[in-house]
């Protein structure tokens, strides 16, 4: 069985059913990931709007918050050609950054739970780790959305069958 060890770490307080979606997340990742992956590595860090905007504006040029930031640890996961390097059965996928008042926010304005939106958000960036990117055209855009989806759904029936409120 593949797993994928998500290290998360907040500077703002999460609460105890936001860390348990989020590890249920995680599980959701680590059966996407390819047989040949034993392990996966992720670290995750929720913020505030003041240390997601530096970093959006340090790494992005952008000065303003942002929901969420990937720093993949690769250059493009989504062809398998481009594992040759890596050491068997190990595959460093990067760091994602998730601000917790932007997070409130979307959910607010989504009419969702705050859960819901930190779930999503960590599959939006876990995608943007294998090299998944809407900005780039509509086509990329519509395929991103349909991963999405898909990790989403995948979450709502392990959510169903765990009876994770």
């Amino acid at each position: 069985m593949t797993k994928l060890i998500v290290e998360t770490h907040s500077s703002v307080t999460l609460s105890a059913t936001a860390k348990r979606w989020l590890a249920l997340a995680a599980e959701v990742a680590a059966s996407d990931l390819p047989t040949s992956v034993r392990q996966g590595m992720l670290n995750v860090m929720v913020c505030g709007d003041g240390r997601m905007r530096s970093m959006n504006r340090e790494h992005r040029a952008k000065d303003k918050t942002t929901d969420v930031l990937s720093f993949p640890a690769q250059v493009n996961l989504r062809n398998p050609k481009n594992w040759d390097w890596i050491a068997p059965g190990v595959l460093p996928l990067g760091d994602l950054v998730i601000s917790l008042p932007q997070a409130r926010r979307q959910a607010k304005q989504f009419s969702v739970r705050l859960e819901e939106e930190l779930v999503h958000l960590f599959f939006h960036g876990y995608l943007h780790l294998w090299g998944f990117d809407h900005e780039i055209s509509a086509k990329e855009e519509k395929l991103m959305q349909g991963h999405e989806a898909r990790l989403l759904e995948s979450f709502a029936k392990l959510r169903k069958k765990r009876k994770l409120k």
